[in-house]
């Protein structure tokens, strides 16, 4: 036989040891299919509760109260009578906005609440464990926090 084909039958040729590799490859493919689809049923669960999420503030009078969605967008402001006779407008806005931003506060961490269940764990068999240079299963479930930047933007005095 030439050196450049090998008979099944030599050594290097373990038909046993090929298909053992081959069965723990696969194991660990079915478990990573059956990782990643009770993830996603678990993200779509968290989806949901988190659409769902309000947060909401008043101040120490009760006179302001404010409502916020789950990205921390105001849906209610109410104004008690007595709001009005706070003294100045600015005091006024002063406690609107603290009340929006202690609102916004708490509904982001709810959010993270939720998210933070959906980091990935060590022990997940990842695509690159498997095929090098395959993307990473575990980028789908990091989630970074929120940009609060872009939230003060929205209250900040000039």
């Amino acid at each position: 036989m030439s050196r450049g084909h090998r008979a099944l039958s030599e050594p290097d040729f373990d038909a046993e040891r090929l298909a053992e590799r081959n069965a723990e490859l696969r194991r660990q493919v079915d478990h990573m299919t059956d990782e990643v689809r009770r993830r996603t049923e678990g993200l779509k669960q968290a989806q949901a509760r988190m659409a769902a999420l309000t947060g909401a503030a008043r101040s120490g009078d009760g006179v302001v109260q404010a409502k916020v969605d789950m990205t921390g967008q105001l849906t209610e402001l109410t104004l008690g009578e007595e709001a009005f006779q706070r003294g100045t407008p600015q005091a006024l806005a002063a406690e609107i906005t603290r009340v929006i931003r202690e609102a916004t506060a708490g509904v982001r961490t709810e959010v993270r609440r939720e998210v933070s269940r959906f980091t990935p764990d060590e022990d997940l068999v990842d695509l690159p464990d498997l095929v090098p240079g395959a993307p990473s299963l575990r980028d789908l479930f990091t989630a970074g926090p929120p940009d609060d930047d872009r939230d003060q933007q929205m209250f900040r005095r000039d």
